[in-house]
């Protein structure tokens, strides 16, 4: 096994390595500290080392493996009632997101990316202004769509969750612990389509275990920083890297 590892590091730089921890140390800080988001920066940082789909392939493991680390901050500090009012639209949206990643373009995937990333920033920087309350199950059917098709096609639902849950009224570790409860949704739900279409695969976990020391340092950060850290400081702070390394992905 040490000496397949030794083999497979051998395909990157030292400075790709870097960015690929960079991105795994990210990923770790925003899953366990700040439920969500993830896809706006650390599938952008991942894509500057390895292709842009290969990245939401590495993604998926490593948000789960956060979530068994995380699992016991927020057991039980969830609303179950807002993952089963939009899971049938997550299911499609879901289904739709595959189908559209396995017909574009390695080259312009990630141009979208570096595109999508940018908007998200906006958004994100928008998202107490904006905010997405449905009314009916049609409306919350539509909301779930969007969740699951962004969530597959850029790893970025936390966006469109963030609109849906603030106005919600709930609060400090509820909120943070119900995006956390989506999360794992989307992610298991996203493992099918994405072993089907090669992005998860002996490689990209490989990969994933190389990263779990970073990306556990990562995780142990988040959480210290969720109680110590304003979110909106640490969220501009997001927001610049991504729109930096969306602008460098769209014209790469």
């Amino acid at each position: 096994m040490l000496l397949m590892n030794y083999n497979f590091l051998k395909l990157y730089n030292v400075s790709d390595l870097v960015v690929l921890g960079v991105g795994g140390f990210l990923i770790g800080v925003m899953r366990a500290g700040f439920g969500g988001g993830i896809g706006v920066v650390a599938a952008p940082v991942l894509a500057l080392a390895i292709p842009a789909k290969d990245a939401l392939g590495l993604i998926v493991p490593l948000s789960l493996a956060t979530d068994v680390i995380s699992v016991r901050y927020y057991w039980g500090h969830w609303v179950g009632e807002h993952v089963k009012a939009l899971m049938p639209g997550m299911v499609l949206g879901i289904a739709i997101g595959a189908g559209i990643l396995d017909i574009v373009p390695e080259v312009w995937f990630r141009r979208v990316l570096g595109a999508m990333a940018c908007i998200f920033t906006i958004l994100q920087a928008l998202r107490d202004r904006v905010s997405v309350k449905p009314t009916g199950p049609w409306m919350r059917f539509g909301v779930g769509v969007t969740l699951g098709a962004v969530s597959t096609l850029l790893s970025a639902g936390g966006v469109i969750l963030m609109l849906y849950l603030l106005p919600q009224g709930l609060s400090g570790r509820t909120f943070v612990g119900t995006a956390w409860v989506f999360g794992i949704a989307l992610n298991v739900l996203k493992l099918i389509p994405y072993v089907f279409l090669g992005l998860i695969n002996p490689q990209s976990l490989m990969m994933d275990v190389w990263m779990l020391p970073v990306l556990c340092l990562g995780a142990a950060a988040g959480l210290f920083l969720n109680h110590r850290l304003s979110p909106l400081w640490f969220n501009r702070s997001v927001m610049v890297l991504a729109l930096c390394i969306g602008l460098k992905l769209m014209l790469s």
